[in-house]
């Protein structure tokens, strides 16, 4: 295809029970002008037949896979080297888009916004029957969203589409150990040196939690490496020792709560505190 405008990565391993429905909720995009180049990472299970019977039917797939498993961040950055597209979107293997009509209001936002070099959207997290159980909101503008940005990662992974050259340029995804599970955060902290970011209003993707998903003693580990992480852009973003404050105040409380309830009381004591 030559008239791509959007290439979606969709890194994979062993997702058969999850990647029909992210695969056809970007086939239905109302925007047509992609490619979707899923990524299978030596996946075991059927993943392997469910990818190559979708690259049968539809053109638009591009099936990459690793003999052996390489991992997250090596896989993303073979899936950002092969696209074609000016923008990336990406999606997991579990995620589904559920407004048809992501691409094409990203693309509307980023062409009256030529500044911006990074647009996300809100997320609705679901249990493994499709039940609902919140929905997550980052923030909308470039300023708010740097305001908070040393302090969490202010973009979703699967709701996210950005300038694929510019990624390139900053060298893609960092395929370091202190980064697997947030090299996300990491581009998006590099991204955001170079070009303004934000978020649509809308809640444009499926989160769906699962017995892989993430515990809450990989959050811990996660979040001390988003400590060390952030350390490389104290002078990047604002608000730089009151966004680190806060990310020990909720280290501490996973630490001692899991996943009890420790944003409720992390906004309970940073609302005591701001009232002082």
């Amino acid at each position: 295809m030559s008239n791509v405008t959007v290439s979606v990565i969709l890194p994979t391993y062993n997702g058969e029970h999850y990647i029909r429905k992210a695969i056809e909720s970007v086939l239905g995009q109302s925007y047509s002008s992609l490619e979707l180049i899923v990524v299978d990472d030596g996946s075991t299970d059927t993943t392997p037949q469910i990818i190559a019977e979708y690259a049968a039917k539809d053109g638009r797939v591009r099936y990459l896979r690793n003999e052996v498993n390489v991992g997250i961040q090596r896989s993303l950055n073979r899936g950002l080297k092969e696209a074609r597209g000016a923008w990336i979107g990406r999606i997991d293997d579990d995620d589904s888009w559920v407004l048809t009509d992501k691409l094409e209001k990203q693309l509307a936002f980023l062409e009256n916004n030529p500044a911006h070099v990074l647009i996300g959207t809100g997320l609705i997290v679901q249990d493994e029957a499709g039940d609902e159980l919140y929905r997550f909101y980052n923030p909308r503008e470039d300023a708010d969203v740097r305001q908070r940005l040393l302090y969490r990662n202010c973009f979703s992974h699967s709701t996210v589409i950005f300038n694929r050259d510019r990624a390139l340029q900053i060298g893609g995804y960092d395929e370091s150990p202190a980064t697997l599970h947030i090299e996300d955060y990491d581009l998006w902290l590099r991204l955001g040196q170079h070009g303004r970011v934000g978020n649509l209003s809308d809640y444009a993707v499926r989160l769906t939690l699962h017995d892989q998903s993430i515990s809450a003693t990989q959050k811990i580990v996660q979040f001390k490496k988003q400590l060390e992480l952030t350390k490389h852009f104290k002078g990047a973003y604002p608000r730089y020792f009151w966004n680190r404050m806060r990310s020990w105040l909720r280290l501490g409380l996973y630490e001692a709560f899991g996943a009890v309830a420790p944003a409720y009381v992390e906004r309970y004591i940073v609302a005591r505190y701001k009232r002082r």
